[in-house]
């Protein structure tokens, strides 16, 4: 793996640590923490002698795909450009650590020195979200309209969990999701990945500060920034479109859709065939994610309990045996009226 030369220096030593706790080593202070079992550790010399291969990079960071020579696979990042003291970093990697939820990508470790930071995770071989997205719209897999669902679920408990649970009492927002940072377990179970640094980075390199189509209008670093990032996400899972190659502003597309009264044309062909009653009030809910003011957007918890309303009457309506049922769930979601922001129904031209 090519890493930096002074890994390589012999003040650098592996620090002996138990659940996250520190004993530091070496003239550099150096040091590889884990918050795994211990016979699944490792030494940098392990990472160093080990295959790798650049997955991506950015102008804060580089992800390399490290496969040991024991055959466990992990991602490793590696931080450029941080604005944070060693000590800091340290502190709040520890706290992210300990964050065990099944729709967040764990943190398995961190190296962390004066020169550089490594953040080390499972490597998650069925890719991102973005990839199967991307799969879908070239005609390779299908994306049906039940794990859509699913997933809009696990991403907002996985959001709804870090917003409930500050680190260190500071909340951290996660700022920066989009579909290539939420992972597919093998199960396709979603998981937020890169949580816990991105407010280490320098703002001006990050895409907090750019229009990649998630940041929202704001350009700050808060929860409903991450809302907003949400939102963008939802409406992807509803319309079949990506926005991080295509530049496409999503919620502008799809807002105007609305007040021209098509929001019919809005969904993909999959939610169309099997999800289309279902999709109206998770439209609304991202539309809502998406307003320009932070202050009108709902909380995670608020968008949560909504999707989950709409996954407890697809089940309902699924294993309904009454005809009676079946007609109400259907007029429920049929009639759903989408609400553009400010008030606005579709159609108007105000």
């Amino acid at each position: 793996m090519e890493l930096p030369q002074y890994f390589d220096e012999p003040s650098v030593k592996i620090s002996a640590v138990k659940d996250g706790e520190e004993t530091k080593t070496g003239e550099h202070q150096s040091e590889l923490v884990f918050f795994i079992e211990e016979h699944e550790r490792f030494k940098i010399e392990d990472l160093l002698e080990s295959a790798a291969d650049l997955q991506g990079q950015t102008l804060c960071s580089s992800l390399y795909k490290v496969t040991l020579k024991n055959n466990a696979v992990f991602a490793v990042k590696r931080l450029k450009k941080l604005m944070v003291s060693f000590e800091e970093f340290g502190d709040t990697m520890k706290q992210i650590g300990k964050l065990k939820h099944p729709n967040i990508l764990s943190l398995v470790g961190y190296h962390s020195s004066n020169e550089e930071r490594l953040l080390i995770y499972r490597y998650q071989k069925r890719g991102s979200l973005l990839t199967l997205l991307e799969n879908y719209a070239e005609g390779k897999r299908d994306f049906p309209w039940r794990l859509r669902l699913s997933i809009a679920n696990g991403i907002a408990q996985g959001l709804n969990f870090i917003h409930q649970r500050p680190c260190n009492k500071v909340n951290i927002p996660h700022g920066n999701l989009k579909l290539s940072n939420i992972l597919l377990t093998e199960y396709e179970e979603p998981q937020i990945s890169e949580y816990g640094f991105h407010r280490f980075l320098d703002p001006k390199r990050t895409s907090l500060y750019s229009s990649n189509g998630y940041s929202a209008p704001e350009k700050i670093l808060t929860g409903q920034a991450d809302i907003f990032s949400f939102g963008v996400i939802l409406l992807e899972l509803l319309t079949g479109k990506t926005v991080e190659r295509s530049g496409l502003d999503l919620p502008k597309w799809v807002k105007s859709m609305v007040r021209e009264e098509w929001t019919g044309e809005v969904f993909d062909k999959e939610v169309n065939k099997a999800g289309r009653q279902w999709a109206f009030p998770l439209l609304n809910v991202a539309l809502k994610c998406v307003s320009y003011s932070p202050e009108v957007r709902p909380t995670i918890s608020d968008v949560l309990e909504k999707i989950e309303e709409v996954v407890n009457a697809q089940e309902d309506f699924s294993f309904s045996s009454t005809s009676s049922v079946d007609s109400n769930q259907r007029d429920c979601c049929l009639l759903h009226t989408v609400i553009p922001e400010n008030g606005e129904t579709p159609g108007s031209n105000h």
